[in-house]
């Protein structure tokens, strides 16, 4: 005679109910269990359980136990596995699938097949579970569509969706069959029967959960009826009719009774049980609607049951519900909750919540985990990959040589010494933003440029870019390659991570040996398969590996569980946070494949959408009876988004407020998230002061005693910007750019110009000879070339950089007609010319000049401008100093300034010589501008204050805002 059914409350903990039976029935024979076998839906219930075990068993005088052996069910049916069929991994069914693809184009089209072959796999994995054979006709697999869809004759889409999967699931089972192979489903089912031929000889008690396939529910009937295996199911009656829906929590249960033929479980006699029966009750709706419902339940209840026990909390966001959910954890830790619960299927909701209590020193566990793609094992694998395919561009490389996995046998502070002079000295200094030729070349450029024995200090950077291309020597060669087989690709790929020391710093990483299991696996596979692929192919696999495989760290604390709602068919908890309950998440939607609707999925005997999402409001309703204390979270708005709140977050709500005039609502819980005492700190420091407009000193010893003209600019612009850019040498870090900016686009044409009017190494040029008429074609041509070579590796990086070049060089006749007029009266004396001139006991100029010409009495001075120029009254006014800056620089030389001015290039308005200042105007101009600077030196050596002016103008460029912070004072001043 079999063993009774056993039936859990929701209220009561599955594991102690568990344990209490299993004491109860073998008391006589404690501590001696080493003959009883115990399966459970998971194996990492079993620590738990152990410990429930011995608790009870100490009660009794105990203090060991000799057994019981616990396992979950589905690990303990791998001991049936003789004599079956190889299983096949996860990796090889998709490439035999594939492969079928392959074999069958005129399925697909044009589709991307590796996406096709996920949606297949899961409809094939709906129909093994449930034991669906498709039959062997294709006219019959037709004629069941038809009738499903509700046709009268077929249509050439539906032709198309039937072909498709008809042809490619027998084409799949063929090819499992030709190799003697099965998936994991059929496996499994083969698994149950083999079970049953081998009983256990030994007591038995099995917890099975709700969520099981037709195959499963006659299999424990089978166990429960032949082998008297003592079967405990989480589940509870209800005090109303049996519901006619597959929408309803009761549906599994009901469906699971039916397959053992037993009878119902009582209701459980719990005010709270009642109150959730009545509100979820949806067959009574059309005789009782919900507010009859909910005022008939408060006549029995005057006071709600949920009073003190379930609180409801709507936060404004995402980032108010993870504080939210931190701080509620940690009261409950103060009150000494031991067992604390955060139930979730909002995993960037999960993963904030999860660095909220790490920073709070709460250490927890996370049961569901997150896919590989995610962790920053997958990250630096990735980020190589990127640096071999599109030749090491500079984010991806210095994110790559950042990360601890990466030469991890170096040691880490002489390495990232090496990656800083790679970083500050090539890549930002000479702007090279990709290319590990070019890296290579410009650094020796440098190292050569370099005086003394400074170039060999770059000789760490220049061996760790030779370590980079022998690294990528294996897989260069195959991003452009034709098909190659798949453990080929695998297995150039592993040696270049060999090559980096990342293999070994990634099998000391727990997620790092997570993804080489995986390339493990996908390594098996492909050589199995003998499959070949191009590096497209090749890369959307391995990147569909890493995020259809999941990573879950291991534990790092008992009291915190992090897991979602799949993971808690068995949790029973002190306290329970069920959060992000927004209708995306919870029903959510349902794990169906894209394949055929709900009435041919019933047609085909596939469950419906409302009997998948039944299993989930099961598990809800049970965790609604999970713990004493339960915290439902949500957000009812992201922004300037409105979050529709989950259904049955928004029936819980409506009952209570019908019943007893309040939604439950947790309002202590928004008061104490106001609160600044609540929020965690990881230092104590003042509270900051009100911030005015900065106006500091700057301390002698600090003052330059050298200018350019564009640190006495700074000063008049700016007293702030000067106080943090020249006194403190504070600097923004110099930016890659990725495209020509205005400025860049100058350094460019003063670079040609210097190449043409004088000799510039690894430069066309200079030009030679008299530049009169008769050559103008000839020196037109010549500074073409030399624009060429100077934009060439501009024109590597982007070729959208021709457009700078192309206007440049419009402007290019202009230019040369403009010198044969000025070689008239001036010849060229010197180009980029760097000059000093002492201005005062303390204090010297200094700067670089574009170009001195000369009439062989006076010397007239030039600055190129490519953008824009001062206007005449800044310059006369002093407000701009450039040009008799550059006149004081030259001023002693034995032939004296006689004029400045700005050659303007622009390719609209062509070349034209602007703001000249001559003879006595310039003299006077430069001795002003002069004296102004000596006061103003003077003035800080006194302590004078740099105050930030907060000009628009100044501030719209400004690199030191977040110093100055403008916006904090400037409507204030």
């Amino acid at each position: 005679m079999p063993n009774p059914v056993y039936f859990i409350p929701y209220h009561q903990n599955p594991l102690a109910a568990l344990a209490q039976r299993v004491i109860a029935d073998h008391a006589s024979s404690l501590p001696r269990l080493e003959k009883v076998v115990i399966l459970l839906p998971e194996s990492q219930a079993a620590p738990r359980l152990r410990h429930l075990l011995l608790e009870l068993a100490a009660a009794q005088g105990h203090q060991a136990l000799l057994g019981p052996q616990i396992l979950g069910w589905r690990q303990w049916l791998q001991g049936f596995n003789q004599g079956l069929p190889a299983l096949a991994s996860d990796q090889r069914r998709e490439l035999i699938l594939v492969e079928a693809l392959r074999q069958h184009p005129q399925l697909y089209g044009e589709g991307n097949m590796w996406a096709l072959a996920d949606s297949l796999l899961a409809l094939f994995d709906e129909l093994g579970c449930e034991q669906i054979t498709l039959p062997e006709s294709p006219q019959v697999f037709m004629q069941s569509l038809e009738k499903g869809y509700g046709l009268g004759r077929s249509h050439p889409a539906l032709e198309r969706e039937a072909a498709l999967v008809h042809t490619l699931w027998h084409a799949w089972h063929s090819e499992l069959h030709a190799r003697g192979l099965v998936d994991r489903h059929n496996r499994h089912l083969l698994q149950l029967s083999a079970s049953l031929q081998q009983p256990p000889q030994a007591p038995c008690y099995l917890l099975a959960p709700l969520t099981l396939s037709i195959a499963e529910r006659q299999w424990l009937n089978r166990m429960q009826q032949q082998t008297g295996v003592s079967l405990l199911i989480p589940g509870q009656g209800s005090h109303l009719a049996e519901t006619r829906r597959d929408y309803h929590p009761q549906r599994p249960l009901q469906a699971l009774i039916a397959a053992l033929g037993c009878p119902p479980p009582e209701p459980a006699n719990t005010a709270c049980s009642r109150l959730f029966d009545t509100l979820f009750d949806a067959d009574a709706e059309q005789d009782a609607p919900l507010a009859r419902r909910a005022q008939d339940f408060a006549q029995h209840y005057p006071a709600s049951p949920l009073q003190g026990k379930l609180a409801l909390f709507a936060a404004s966001g995402g980032e108010e519900e993870a504080q939210a959910i931190s701080l509620q954890v940690r009261r409950w830790l103060l009150d000494g909750q031991q067992r604390i619960g955060i139930v979730t299927e909002n995993r960037r909701l999960a993963r904030r919540v999860r660095a909220l209590l790490e920073r709070a020193g709460i250490s927890l566990q996370d049961a569901a985990g997150w896919a590989l793609s995610t962790t920053s094992a997958a990250a630096v694998v990735e980020r190589w990959l990127q640096c071999v395919e599109e030749d090491f561009p500079y984010v991806a490389l210095l994110d790559l040589l950042k990360s601890p996995f990466t030469f991890s046998e170096q040691g880490r502070e002489g390495h990232l010494n090496t990656v800083y002079r790679l970083q500050h000295d090539l890549i930002e200094h000479e702007q090279i933003g990709s290319g590990l030729q070019r890296y290579q070349h410009h650094l020796a450029l440098r190292r050569k440029r370099l005086p003394g024995g400074l170039g060999e200090e770059l000789q760490d950077v220049a061996e760790l870019l030779q370590r980079l291309g022998q690294a990528a020597e294996p897989l260069a060669a195959l991003v452009a390659s034709g098909p190659l087989p798949a453990s080929q690709l695998l297995d150039r790929l592993l040696d270049s991570l060999d090559a980096l020391g990342l293999l070994h710093s990634l099998a000391q990483d727990a997620a790092g040996q997570r993804l080489l299991d995986e390339m493990q696996q996908m390594q098996q596979a492909a050589e199995q398969e003998h499959m070949e692929m191009d590096w497209l192919a090749f890369r959307s696999w391995l990147g569909r590996t890493w995020e259809r495989f999941h990573f879950q760290p291991p534990a790092s604390g008992l009291g915190v569980e992090l897991m979602g709602l799949g993971q808690a068919t068995l949790a029973h908890f002190d306290g329970l946070i069920i959060a992000g309950m927004e209708r995306e998440f919870l029903p959510g939607g349902s794990a169906s494949t894209p394949f055929f609707n709900d009435a041919v999925r019933q047609e085909l005997g596939l469950p419906s959408t409302d009997s998948q999402l039944a299993h989930r409001f099961a598990d809800f309703r049970r965790l609604l009876e999970a713990a004493p204390r339960i915290l439902l979270s949500y957000r009812h708005q992201e922004g300037d988004e409105t979050i529709t709140p989950s259904p049955w977050l928004q029936a819980i709500r409506a009952f209570h407020q019908l019943a007893w005039g309040n939604g439950d609502e947790d309002n202590t819980l928004a008061a104490l998230l106001r609160d600044p005492a609540t929020q965690v700190v990881q230092a104590h420091s003042p509270a900051p002061q009100e911030v005015r407009m900065p106006a500091p000193s700057l301390p002698a010893a600090l003052l330059p005693s050298r200018y350019s003209a564009s640190a006495y600019q700074q000063l008049l612009n700016c007293p702030y910007q000067f106080f943090a850019a020249r006194g403190l040498r504070l600097a923004p870090p110099e930016e890659i750019r990725e495209s020509l900016e205005k400025s860049d686009f100058g350094e460019r044409v003063h670079k040609c110009l210097q190449a043409f009017h004088s000799d510039v190494e690894e430069l066309p040029g200079p030009f030679s000879g008299p530049l009169d008429q008769p050559r103008r074609a000839a020196a037109i041509t010549l500074l073409n070339q030399i624009s060429e070579a100077v934009f060439a590796s501009d024109l590597e990086d982007n070729f959208l950089h021709r457009g700078w070049l192309q206007r440049w060089q419009a402007s290019i006749p202009a230019y040369i007609d403009w010198q044969l007029e000025r070689a008239t009266q001036w010849r060229v004396k010197m180009v980029e010319q760097q000059a000093e001139y002492p201005l005062h006991e303390r204090l010297s100029l200094h700067g670089r000049l574009d170009r001195i010409d000369s009439n062989g009495s006076h010397l007239s001075i030039i600055d190129y401008k490519t953008g824009s120029v001062p206007r005449q009254e800044q310059v006369a006014s002093g407000e701009a100093i450039q040009l008799p800056f550059y006149a004081l620089l030259k001023q002693g030389d034995e032939q004296p300034v006689g004029e400045v001015s700005y050659l303007a290039i622009e390719q609209k308005t062509g070349v034209k010589q602007t703001l000249q200042i001559e003879s006595d105007a310039l003299f006077d101009l430069s001795q002003a501008i002069a004296q102004r600077l000596i006061e103003l030196d003077t003035a800080m050596q006194s302590g004078a204050a740099l105050p930030a002016w907060g000009d628009e103008k100044q501030c719209e460029y400004c690199q030191m805002g977040g110093l100055c912070r403008r916006q904090m004072w400037h409507h204030r001043e």
